[in-house]
């Protein structure tokens, strides 16, 4: 299976442009971050996803790159509401106790700004906090701070096996 990956990787690499070769860079480095437990996920390595708690203020960061982007060269929109699903569903399963865990039921994501600049940071709050469901108000902004969307999402309580 490696012999083949690298035959793949070689092809691919052989007819890449520099925008392609940053792809490839920034998905290998992807893998390497959650290799490494900087990030719990593939996905969340991939964008390069920055976690922080800060006087109970919950944020991720990703920087804006060619993996993000869409054909228009701004951030894609499914980008977008992963990073802002990811800081609400993050801080809702924060919020359980041990054995819980929150699972997105709704998501609804109002664009309001393309996503151009350095990065994006999504931000989240618990709205309501019940026994069966949770709701969490989410938003995201640019590197210059300008607000690209507002989202909200509910989540359901489950028990893990």
């Amino acid at each position: 299976m490696q012999e083949e990956m690298h035959k793949l990787l070689d092809e691919v690499l052989e007819g890449a442009d520099e925008e392609e070769v940053i792809s490839i860079r920034q998905l290998l480095n992807g893998v390497k971050r959650k290799q490494n437990k900087l990030n719990e996920s593939i996905i969340g390595g991939i964008f390069a996803m920055d976690k922080c708690l800060d006087a109970g203020n919950f944020t991720i960061s990703i920087p804006i790159t060619t993996v993000t982007h869409n054909s228009l060269h701004i951030v894609h929109g499914g980008v977008t509401a992963t990073l802002v699903d990811t800081a609400m569903g993050t801080l809702a399963n924060m919020m359980l106790p041990e054995g819980y865990g929150a699972v997105t039921t709704n998501l609804n994501v109002h664009y309001l700004a393309p996503g151009i600049g350095e990065g994006l940071t999504a931000s989240a709050t618990i709205v309501h906090q019940g026994s069966k469901t949770m709701v969490v108000d989410g938003k995201v902004v640019d590197s210059a701070g300008k607000v690209v969307a507002h989202s909200t999402g509910s989540f359901f309580i489950i028990k893990k096996d």
